[in-house]
């Protein structure tokens, strides 16, 4: 990994204004209601939270108690999914609707982390925090309406240094104060007057409105136990009737499932997304989604326990994904205290203090538990077709280098792409995406045809996920050896297009694939083969933007064969691995077993790592693997320069066995903090995180007597023993930035490394 996606790290976080703003200022569902005041017992309680929703502890159809008198609503069989279902959202509609007499106002301490994130369209492993902000603080809120947020400590941590945070930016509490009444307000992320001015509605789907908009399904009761007793909450699916978004003009409707306290006929969690009038094709699409949790305070009130609210923006034509996250604690609810607010309305207070985050982790060690993907059920459901009959074809790119990509290989290429999936969101168990291009230079067409099942692939219910790939394909492939976790295809375009510099090797592969795949929690298992004819390419262009490119090498030669293979992959993933800002671990083993021209046997291992600390940093990546056979030079390990061993040339080493270890320690020197240095309104100045640099590579490798001449034809050599470089050095803000020199273990001339860290 290298200066790439430090760059586009940068690009990103300098944009978050841009995604704060896409953001109205206040959503408010429906309209306000208020009930009438009794006074209770002034105490400070702890929150009976739910554990487990989901998945459901102990699941059966629900079957509504007797009631009382309940709302009368003529409506058509399409609303609700069942007589019980309709009884109970007319339930919530009667009770729910209003504030709980007696809860007057509460105060209650608060413990946010905001993310600015960046998913790769081929990472190996969760997604990448580029900028963390923690804040530490309380929330007060009063019947009248009045929020009262107060931040009270503030840290950051950054991937590249900027001169602000999505945490320095706002200017307006994001709590949901509760899931009562007929209201939620949703404040903006933007600081701008011209945003804060803005007010959508939407329609609140337990709301007298609701019925109009909404289809009601009713979902299995799930059993809970806390501090309270058990608790039966019923999961109520909302989701738009067809045409309704074209009745509601200006109002907005939201897709998702409501959690139902069905004795106190009150929402108890809510998990949603507001839905979207989008085109068939845009340059981008965003999501707002919300997962707002509650705790059951004093055995009477659903009051908030955590809240997550998630921008979410990608590309049709580009892959990967973005995302702003609020992620939110609340305890130690103390209940009518009588706070009376200096004025109406809501208010974001800064009093920092000292002390604000004893007893709290890392900065940033907690981003594995969220990722991108946790909203991708929603994601769909939140752009309903016109129709949800039959299929659709959408236009979609699943990765950047479909749409376009440029290497000194294919020169430009362009290629069209698309989805044929189900048109209703709720079904869509299958796709088949299929992409097409033209590499103008080599004069080469190339594209993929890939049919993918994979049924619950977005469910919330606990349990390992399964699905199936078949494809039939012409790829232009490099021959990179030990491959890094994460990678951005668009990131090697730019540096060859616009700096001149492409150094992979490449071959072309033809032919068909088949894989099955199971996922369970962090880990991942994958079963397949393929069947694929290999070619060797040539340099076919030594041009760039702006002149004849100074790193376009001749092309090294792949054996052409038919390759067929049963491939078999294992991975544990808990964050990004080495790069990054958090802890990240991500370990891998690939094997295959191959055929026809090539019969080889391979296998791969990959181990990657942080662990952050207040004084010492460590950061490691391990590569290792061996292949038995005569080894064609496609299937050959090559390794040196700044991929890997620094201070030799690139692909100075390799054979048909190899390990490669790389390790930074970093020694954290004074000031330790994390909060930033000056603020000056929502800009900052990051804290340095000064740190002395030890790093170290070493690597072997072995080639065998039947593949010796291969790797010669490759002008790469065995390493004669054990190969190693060592360095030390100064970096600054979290490694982003270094001043390094590095020696080579056999005593030639060392290098000076200045600028991005080269993270692998």
């Amino acid at each position: 990994m290298n200066i790439r996606i430090l760059m586009g790290a940068a690009l990103l976080a300098l944009a978050s204004p841009a995604l704060c703003a896409a953001q109205r200022d206040t959503i408010r569902i429906g309209q306000p209601r208020d009930t009438t005041r009794a006074p209770v017992r002034r105490d400070s309680l702890r929150i009976a939270v739910p554990a487990n929703v989901p998945p459901p502890s102990d699941t059966r159809p629900w079957v509504p108690a007797p009631e009382g008198d309940t709302l009368t609503v003529a409506v058509a069989d399409s609303v609700f999914d069942s007589e019980a279902t309709h009884a109970l959202v007319n339930r919530v509609i009667q009770s729910g609707s209003t504030v709980p007499a007696g809860l007057d106002d509460y105060l209650a301490d608060m413990r946010s982390a905001i993310y600015l994130s960046i998913r790769s369209d081929t990472a190996q492993g969760g997604e990448i925090p580029v900028t963390v902000d923690e804040l530490a603080g309380e929330v007060r809120w009063a019947r009248t309406g009045a929020v009262e947020q107060t931040i009270q400590g503030h840290r950051i941590r950054l991937l590249a240094p900027t001169p602000y945070t999505v945490g320095s930016m706002l200017e307006a509490p994001w709590i949901v104060p509760h899931l009562y009444g007929n209201t939620i307000d949703i404040f903006s992320l933007a600081a701008t007057p011209a945003n804060r001015s803005r007010v959508a509605r939407a329609v609140h789907p337990f709301s007298y409105r609701g019925i109009d908009f909404y289809r009601y399904t009713a979902g299995d009761t799930v059993r809970v136990t806390t501090r309270e007793g058990r608790l039966s909450l019923v999961p109520v699916t909302v989701r738009p009737r067809p045409g309704k978004l074209e009745e509601a003009n200006d109002l907005r409707l939201v897709a998702g499932t409501f959690y139902v306290d069905v004795d106190r006929a009150a929402i108890a969690r809510a998990r949603f997304g507001f839905v979207e009038r989008g085109s068939v094709l845009s340059l981008t699409e965003t999501g707002v989604f919300f997962e707002l949790e509650s705790g059951l305070v004093g055995g009477r009130y659903w009051l908030p326990y955590r809240q997550r609210r998630e921008i979410q923006v990608s590309s049709p034509l580009l892959g990967g994904a973005a995302a702003i996250r609020l992620v939110t604690m609340l305890s130690d609810f103390q209940l009518n205290q009588g706070w009376t607010p200096e004025r109406a309305g809501s208010r974001l207070a800064w009093r920092l203090e000292d002390g604000a985050f004893a007893g709290w982790r890392g900065v940033g060690d907690e981003t594995d538990v969220t990722d991108i993907a946790d909203f991708a059920d929603l994601r769909a459901v939140v752009r309903p077709p016109g129709s949800t009959r039959g299929v659709q074809i959408v236009p979609r790119y699943r990765q950047s280098d479909h749409l376009f990509r440029y290497n000194r290989v294919e020169g430009a290429f362009v290629g069209l792409g698309a989805r044929i999936q189900p048109a209703d969101p709720d079904r869509r168990d299958w796709d088949v995406y299929a992409h097409a291009g033209y590499a103008f230079a080599e004069g080469t067409p190339r594209g993929e045809v890939v049919a993918s099942w994979h049924p619950d692939a977005a469910s919330r219910e606990p349990g390992p996920r399964y699905s199936a790939t078949l494809g039939a394909y012409r790829r232009l492939r490099d021959m990179t050896s030990f491959r890094p976790p994460v990678e951005f295809e668009l990131g090697y375009t730019l540096s060859a297009a616009l700096g001149g510099y492409d150094v992979r090797d490449y071959y072309d592969a033809a032919g068909a694939e088949l894989f099955g795949t199971r996922r369970s929690g962090n880990w991942l298992a994958r079963l397949g083969g393929r069947v694929e004819r290999h070619d060797s390419v040539t340099r076919n262009t030594e041009s760039f933007a702006f002149g004849t490119a100074g790193d376009f090498p001749t092309v090294a030669a792949a054996q052409p064969g038919t390759h067929a293979a049963a491939e078999a992959t294992l991975r544990y993933a808990r964050g990004s691995g080495a790069f990054g800002v958090s802890r990240g671990f991500i370990a891998q083993v690939t094997a295959d077993q191959g055929l026809a021209d090539f019969s080889i046997t391979r296998a791969t291992a990959l181990l990657s790592a942080r662990f952050p600390s207040r004084y010492l940093t460590v950061i490691g990546r391990v590569d290792a693997g061996t292949v038995l056979g005569t080894v064609p030079a496609q299937f050959l390990y090559r390794f040196g320069g700044i991929e890997g061993l620094r201070g030799y040339e690139r692909n100075e080493f390799g054979g048909t066995s190899a390990a490669l270890g790389r390790a930074r320690l970093l020694f954290n020197l004074p000031p330790y903090t994390s909060e930033p240095l000056l603020r000056v309104g929502g800009f900052l100045v990051p804290p340095l995180r000064p740190a002395l640099v030890v790093s170290g590579d070493a690597g072997w490798s072995g080639v065998n007597d039947r593949s010796a001449r291969a790797l010669e034809r490759l002008g790469a050599r065995e390493t004669d023993g054990v190969r190693s470089s060592y360095g030390a050095g100064l970096s600054l803000f979290e490694d982003a930035v270094s001043v390094e020199y590095v020696w080579p273990g056999d005593g030639g001339t060392g290098k000076w490394y200045t600028g991005f860290v080269a993270y692998f």
